[in-house]
């Protein structure tokens, strides 16, 4: 390889791949039909967006929406450290929260009240 530099810049190390930049993420509730919850003892909830993709440095503003047709069902976008992310929603209720994504690595999105099924990644890129 002749000059490494033109790919990896002057430090030797590969530069990020964009700028920091503000993203603006809408995610809602959602719910799989005709899933027997009784019997199977388990949620139907889902996300609409199961992953969400940053680079390290991002403003990450998310916009998140309880559009649950059961008025007693509650809903959380939660992220744990090192954001510390906690939307609680009640019926037709919608909530944000905003963030810097300033640690690289895959943190785990959930809602509090139904896991183990809904859940997601959030995807932070050096």
């Amino acid at each position: 390889m002749k000059n490494m530099s033109n790919v990896t810049g002057s430090s030797g190390k590969i530069p990020p791949m964009s700028t920091p930049e503000e993203k603006t993420i809408y995610i809602f509730t959602s719910e799989i039909e005709n899933v027997a919850e009784d019997k199977l003892k388990i949620a139907g909830d889902y996300y609409s967006l199961a992953t969400i993709v940053a680079n390290k440095g991002d403003k990450v503003t998310v916009h998140f929406y309880n559009v649950d047709d059961v008025k007693t069902e509650r809903h959380s976008f939660t992220i744990g450290d090192p954001y510390k992310v906690d939307i609680d929603l009640g019926y037709a209720d919608s909530g944000n929260a905003t963030f810097t994504a300033d640690q690289s690595g895959v943190f785990t999105y959930y809602c509090k009240y139904h896991l183990p099924v809904m859940t997601g990644q959030l995807v932070v890129l050096p």
